[in-house]
């Protein structure tokens, strides 16, 4: 999982990626080799069922939509944000809209729907945004205002026709509004979480969307929440308490094993998404390809 990191640490990473890499033999020495190893990463475009090899699962892309998979996905990771997260799987990019959406799979195993009434709207809120607060005092070390949570523009939804939650909540970032959109879909073994990357406005104009590309992912079978087996790996926690964590809020009073460690550590991190999601990305992706498909180019023929 990612480290925690301040939106600072996003805009160094986009903006003098190459010096704060300095000596790392692995990351690309200039600004310009960034850009050009990003455009040429292997981004998929054709109108198909694709792979993922780590939810045993596959993707339906959509039309507008590139796409990158695998040690690709991590590696765009590198290098727009300065590490690699080791659950990334996959993300789509739509060049027209700026929109993302970041696939990550954690093996956690089968996670029960049962604490589902347990989960507090109302409460969660309240503990995301007394969380925003300390992490403010955080931001003032280094000179960079501090966010405040809005409301819940969709609160923390079930869907039990194909076994997932998703829940919205802006964010404001002095006069400027953002939204936080997550998605979690159950398998057998373990989740997809599909995070929606993309301005507040944007996200109005496209708030169907989102449902539609998470619809778009399938567990292979043997590995659906619906092929779940007595004897099969229990995940240590309910969906309440993966979604409680997840957006941002506090650890339940319950016994919870290890993994759940990691999940609480990806709570105190919450804004990482948001942080994304502040146009920094979307911003450097407009720069990099100047309003242009990134697909690589052929180079020209020579006369």
């Amino acid at each position: 999982m990612k480290k925690l990191y301040t939106l600072l640490a996003v805009w160094i990473m986009l903006s003098l990626a190459p010096a704060a890499h300095a000596g790392d033999p692995s990351f690309p020495p200039t600004q310009q080799a960034v850009n050009q190893e990003i455009i040429n990463l292997p981004w998929e475009y054709e109108l198909q069922k694709y792979p993922l090899e780590k939810s045993n699962s596959h993707f339906k892309l959509s039309e507008g939509f590139a796409l990158l998979r695998g040690e690709s996905a991590r590696r765009f990771d590198f290098l727009t944000q300065g590490m690699e997260d080791p659950d990334t799987e996959a993300l789509i990019y739509n060049q027209d809209t700026e929109i993302q959406l970041i696939f990550n799979y954690y093996p956690s195993g089968y996670v029960s729907l049962e604490d589902w009434e347990d989960l507090d709207a109302a409460e969660l809120l309240g503990q995301i945004s007394e969380n925003t607060e300390k992490s403010n005092a955080e931001r003032a070390k280094h000179n960079i205002h501090g966010l405040t949570i809005g409301g819940w523009l969709q609160k923390p939804r079930l869907n039990e026709d194909n076994n997932s939650v998703s829940w919205v909540f802006d964010v404001l970032d002095g006069e400027e509004r953002y939204v936080n959109a997550i998605s979690i879909k159950l398998g057998r073994k373990g989740y997809e979480k599909f995070t929606w990357v993309s301005s507040y406005d944007d996200y109005l104009l496209s708030m169907d969307l989102m449902a539609v590309l998470v619809s778009q992912q399938s567990f292979d079978d043997g590995h659906r929440y619906a092929d779940y087996s007595v004897g099969d790996t229990m995940a240590a926690f309910g969906i309440a308490s993966l979604v409680a964590v997840t957006a941002g809020g506090n650890k339940p009073k319950v016994g919870l094993a290890a993994l759940f460690a990691g999940l609480l550590a990806l709570g105190k991190k919450l804004l990482i998404p948001i942080l994304i999601g502040l146009g920094a990305i979307a911003a450097f992706f407009k720069k990099l390809f100047g309003g242009k498909d990134p697909k690589p180019q052929p180079d020209s023929p020579e006369v």
